[in-house]
């Protein structure tokens, strides 16, 4: 997979290069540093994913995402930004960006946004979609308000989601909160059950969705952490 990174920050792409390495097995990562390089690299590489700063030099903000998409309409486009505004998101999906990752992700929920993209499933932030603009979590509570696809959670439940949302293990989940594997295999379950879910990556997407993030005591990614994050 070729992937080109295209932002002004040296400091954020050299930060993106590690988590954009571990999306899938081959990486080859291209950068650029505004938009005429950007448009240069996507003529000269034809990279299957393009992580695109609207802010960088000669974007002019959506304005540049439409020249790139008339110019290269089979590049996936994935808006990586410090600006996030409800307008910007909305004309983002309509002009068919696949993804809109603000940079106060961290890595691991970085990482988990851009496999579930490469999967096939959008990630577009929750929270600037919600017509109320009301969060899907209380800061108070640090629990799903009873609207939220994930209101039937356990308190316990809930804190073990925020651990899968950051790319735990179930082995790290258990050390973290002093409990066994087998427990957490249980309470996952559990989660599963409850908000309809098949699988790890299915739980992670929703959960990102209602704008769950990942626990703060959630170890780092691992060389062998990539197989984890999808078995229960």
């Amino acid at each position: 997979m070729k992937v080109l990174i295209a932002d002004d920050h040296a400091l954020l792409r050299d930060g993106l290069k590690p988590f954009v390495s571990k999306i899938c097995d081959a990486v080859t990562i291209f950068e650029s540093c505004d938009y005429p390089t950007t448009h240069e690299t996507l003529a000269n590489e034809n990279p299957d994913l393009v992580l695109l700063d609207l802010r960088m030099p000669g974007m002019d903000g959506t304005d540049g995402v439409l020249r790139l998409r008339r110019a290269f309409p089979d590049v996936s486009i994935v808006i990586v930004t410090g600006w996030v505004t409800r307008s910007d998101v909305i004309e983002a999906m309509r002009l068919g960006v696949v993804g809109y990752l603000p940079k106060s992700l961290n890595g691991t929920a970085m990482l988990h946004a851009l496999r579930l993209i490469l999967c096939g499933v959008p990630y577009y932030p929750a929270e600037v979609l919600v017509a109320d603009t009301a969060p899907a979590i209380s800061p108070e509570s640090a629990q799903p308000n009873e609207r939220s696809p994930l209101a039937s959670l356990t308190r316990r439940e809930y804190e073990i989601l925020t651990q899968l949302v950051g790319g735990a293990s179930n082995k790290e989940i258990a050390k973290v909160l002093g409990l066994t594997e087998i427990t957490i295999k249980s309470h996952l379950r559990n989660v599963f059950r409850k908000i309809g879910a098949t699988n790890r990556t299915q739980a992670v997407a929703l959960a990102l969705r209602e704008g769950v993030k990942a626990a703060s005591n959630v170890p780092p990614l691992t060389k062998t952490d990539g197989a984890a994050l999808y078995a229960v």
